[in-house]
């Protein structure tokens, strides 16, 4: 078996993340007026808190068709772009055990 030769190198970390314009939507979803207390008829064992409101709308509104729409439109958005990426050093360093052949080349 024949023994790897490693070789001097420089390795820059690189961290990749979509474009804020790309990734970051808002969605605003309409709904009727969850009961309240001074409402007619109201039934306190019935009663959501806000944040249970918010979680039951985001469960019903967000359901598998809906997810994948949003897939494939996110999918779109970055297809049309040039670079979708912001990309940004993180770390630099060296001397790794690596070969020839894994060294990038420019």
């Amino acid at each position: 078996m024949e023994e790897k030769k490693y070789v001097p190198n420089d390795v820059f970390k690189y961290r990749l993340s979509l474009k804020t314009e790309i990734d970051v939507q808002d969605i605003t979803v309409y709904t009727k007026p969850f009961p309240n207390p001074w409402d007619k008829n109201y039934d306190e064992s019935k009663a959501l808190n806000f944040d249970e409101q918010e979680d039951l709308v985001q469960e019903k509104y967000f359901n598998k068709e809906r997810i994948a729409e949003l897939k494939q439109k996110l999918i779109e958005k970055i297809m049309a772009e040039e670079n979708p990426f912001d990309i940004y050093c993180v770390d630099t360093d060296g001397n790794y055990r690596v070969t020839e052949d894994q060294l990038f080349k420019f």
